[in-house]
């Protein structure tokens, strides 16, 4: 009898800490308001509301000037809004299926962490790459539409154009180095900071196997 016990609390002594990590965890998850995720979905709205804003103030204006150039960038702007859009919502999808604490949560949660990090680094990177592409958008509809008796010397002098294409790219370049170090610690602060405390507690999740 004396060993049966024994046995019984040494189980129970083992499976302790495991559960009492799975309970910090979904205790962590059903905090609306604190919770790491909660803090990203919080932020994620902001940022939508003001790209909102942003966006339909600029569309505005390049309708309202009513050229062949302007309408072209307020067409732009509208497939960028419309690409943010389709990741707002994803991402949002995501983090509310992260918030289910009735699901099996450190398997669930270890796989859409995973995801959600592959969501930051795409959306880095694309706001990184932001200013480039813009640029080159510019230049070519920016020709397209240029009056013919400007583009008439412009097509006469083809060395012309390439040396303007290098100088584009160059400073391109020189805009989209320092870019990339805000608009990293631009994501860190909104998202990555909150990422990194969900992937620190799984860490430790997985040190100690649930029951």
């Amino acid at each position: 009898m004396e060993l049966d016990n024994l046995k019984a609390i040494w189980k129970e002594s083992v499976s302790l800490p495991a559960a009492t990590t799975q309970l910090e965890l979904e205790e962590m998850l059903s905090k609306k308001s604190q919770s790491p995720i909660a803090k990203i979905k919080r932020n994620l709205l902001w940022e939508l509301i003001a790209v909102i804003i942003l966006y339909t103030l600029t569309t505005g204006y390049y309708f309202i000037e009513n050229s062949g150039f302007s309408i072209a960038t307020a067409w732009m702007l509208i497939v960028m809004g419309l690409l943010y859009l389709l990741y707002y919502v994803q991402k949002r999808k995501l983090l509310k299926k992260m918030e289910c604490i009735t699901c099996e949560v450190k398997s669930n949660l270890s796989i859409q962490l995973t995801t959600l990090e592959k969501y930051i680094k795409i959306y880095l990177w694309a706001g990184t790459l932001l200013v480039p592409v813009i640029m080159i958008f510019f230049f070519v509809v920016g020709y397209i539409y240029m009056p013919e008796a400007e583009k008439a010397p412009l097509q006469k002098t083809p060395n012309f154009l390439i040396a303007y294409m290098i100088v584009c790219f160059v400073f391109s370049v020189i805009i989209t180095l320092p870019l990339y170090f805000l608009n990293k610690w631009y994501v860190h602060k909104l998202y990555g900071q909150h990422v990194k405390k969900l992937r620190i507690i799984l860490n430790e999740m997985n040190e100690v196997p649930f029951k």
